[in-house]
């Protein structure tokens, strides 16, 4: 099972390495490692990394998951930790957060 590091500082990959990211997923070159991910084409889908949520957690650059947890609410609005939680996993496994 995949945990997160939520002491970690981390940041984003450049906008060129990200494109390159969102091609592999919509050509099915990268996805999910874990059997539900596989079958539901999870990285197409809700956690696809050029979708609303993970797009605008990209830009909000670096920091701790709690503080882009911060950031994301003052310039988006509300979204619930756990969810917020979900998407920078699969950002992380994506190597979209490093």
């Amino acid at each position: 099972m995949f945990h997160q590091d939520f002491s970690n500082s981390y940041g984003m990959i450049n906008p060129s390495e990200r494109n390159e990211k969102i091609k592999k997923c919509e050509n099915g070159d990268m996805i999910s490692e874990t059997a539900k991910g596989k079958c539901e084409k999870w990285w197409k889908k809700k956690h696809a990394p050029d979708g609303l949520i993970p797009r605008n957690i990209y830009l909000l650059g670096g920091g701790t998951i709690k503080e882009l947890h911060s950031k994301y609410i003052t310039k988006y609005g509300n979204i619930e930790w756990s969810n917020f939680i979900n998407y920078t996993r699969e950002l992380i496994k994506q190597k979209i957060m490093i």
